[in-house]
């Protein structure tokens, strides 16, 4: 009719493609595609604690302080992997701000050195890119890769940089700060003094403490 305004409204599918678009960049793994929080098996309390935990930071984004991340500390498949993708689903999933991105760090070691080959067309810097860039970054597996020296300088580069920009990370490791072995190396052995000091204030810590390895269970199961 004359007179009515005209209002331009954004089609549902613009919002489907974006998400897609997002989920594609983040290059999460095939198997983890599926993480969300509801989906996490929180059959124990210090599961049920670390959900929780990360459904808080997940409500608090893009909103948090000064980019503190979360580091997850457990045992083999105690659910960290699982949680800290879900994060990066569920800011996605929310229609929330923020380039998000997943690496595993011996994928991430592996592929540089690859990058070295003069027949390979990423480059060192390609590849690094998009893990100092991301608004929140998955770091999978912190402490999985043998120390040398070459590692250590790429690892303090990606997690000086993400400190010293205060972008926030999730951290997964195997690797704890006291083992109950006293034998068992600890996760500063594994990453560095200066590294262990920086996650400190760049990450609260979730630990997931005497959690079991529910691969095993679904193994008994079938």
């Amino acid at each position: 009719m004359p007179g009515d305004d005209l209002r331009v409204e954004a089609c549902a599918c613009q919002g489907d493609l974006r998400r897609q678009q997002r989920m594609a960049g983040a290059n999460i793994p095939k198997r983890y595609q599926r993480c969300t929080l509801d989906t996490f098996r929180d059959s124990a309390p210090v599961l049920r604690n670390a959900k929780s935990l990360v459904q808080t930071f997940v409500n608090l984004w893009p909103n948090i302080p000064h980019g503190k991340g979360l580091l997850l500390m457990g045992g083999c498949g105690s659910g960290k992997t699982h949680l800290a993708v879900a994060a990066l689903n569920e800011v996605v999933n929310d229609g929330k701000p923020g380039r998000v991105v997943f690496a595993n760090f011996q994928d991430l070691i592996q592929e540089i050195q690859a990058s070295f080959d003069p027949d390979q067309t990423a480059t060192k810097a390609e590849i690094m890119r998009p893990l100092l860039e991301a608004d929140l970054l998955v770091l999978d597996e912190l402490g999985s890769v043998k120390p040398t020296q070459f590692v250590q300088d790429i690892l303090y580069y990606v997690i000086n940089t993400r400190y010293n920009e205060e972008r926030a990370t999730i951290f997964t490791t195997n690797y704890l700060d006291h083992p109950a072995d006293v034998k068992l190396e600890k996760l500063e052995d594994r990453i560095g003094t200066r590294l262990r000091s920086r996650l400190y204030e760049m990450a609260d810590t979730i630990n997931f403490g005497n959690a079991g390895d529910y691969r095993k269970v679904l193994g008994a199961r079938i």
